[in-house]
């Protein structure tokens, strides 16, 4: 009997515990500490990268920066990659992601998303030496993609006669391409241009379209009060022009009408 008194209360204390790490994670805590940790990863610019300086930088720092500001706290960058985003999250490591994450049904199983602040279709990527204009011309061919990535779920479902070189992060994707380890790169609509900076002279661009996903913030589940707050805080951008702004600034293109959950 005493033990399983004992047992019964550590499950409660373990409960509470589990209340107090979430409660101590949303907004008002937030405002208490001075401090919102956004999750950003650096290896996807315009979106995220570090500038000359080696200081944080892209669309999702300045909107990162636009956000602590709204608040009056200070802004932490916490460092992501594709595959640590949801679960730099749900660890507690971070308030907030802001780096690239298309709402997909899967994924809000896991978060709970914001409105969208942009959208980021998926291409497939080459110089523009390559002819390709549709899956069937991967044939043979080696593409890269972030590991567990909507651009790899993608190809791995159509090109089903070219080979998928998986990595562990956006970077890793870039690299293969850039040294002819692979011949095809699944990303986002914005790489071309980067590519064109990093290794100019091959002319790369996008083939074809793969999918027309928008990207949003995303919080813990449980989070009312931030969730609450950042669709607040992105519609008041949007209607400032501050967001469009931004995306002038980062991305080069016009943010055009974005829709609602």
């Amino acid at each position: 009997m005493k033990r399983l008194l004992g047992m019964v209360l550590s499950l409660c204390l373990g409960a509470v515990g589990l209340a107090t790490t979430a409660q101590a994670q949303d907004l008002s805590d937030i405002i208490k500490r001075g401090e919102i940790v956004v999750g950003v990863d650096m290896t996807t610019p315009p979106w995220g990268y570090l500038n000359a300086q080696q200081q944080p930088d892209g669309f999702g720092v300045a909107l990162g920066q636009q956000l602590a500001d709204s608040l009056k706290v200070k802004l932490k960058v916490e460092q992501v990659t594709g595959p640590t985003r949801i679960p730099t999250l749900l660890a507690g490591r971070a308030d907030v992601i802001i780096s690239t994450l298309s709402i997909t049904a899967e994924r809000a199983a896991q978060v709970w998303f914001t409105n969208p602040y942009a959208p980021n279709a998926l291409v497939l990527i080459a110089p523009q030496a390559k002819k390709v204009a549709g899956f069937a011309d991967t044939a043979g061919m080696k593409i890269a993609v972030p590991r567990g990535s909507p651009q790899d779920q993608i190809v791995t479902a159509n090109a089903t006669k070219a080979t998928i070189l998986r990595f562990d992060d956006d970077a890793g994707s870039l690299q293969a391409l850039v040294t002819g380890q692979a011949d095809l790169l699944g990303a986002g609509m914005l790489v071309p241009p980067a590519l064109n900076q990093m290794d100019p002279g091959k002319s790369y661009e996008a083939k074809f379209t793969l999918s027309s996903p928008y990207m949003a913030m995303a919080v813990a589940p449980g989070r009312a009060n931030l969730l609450n707050y950042l669709n607040t805080f992105l519609f008041l951008q949007k209607q400032s022009g501050k967001l469009e702004e931004i995306s002038q600034q980062y991305l080069k293109v016009s943010l055009g009408q974005l829709p609602t959950l």
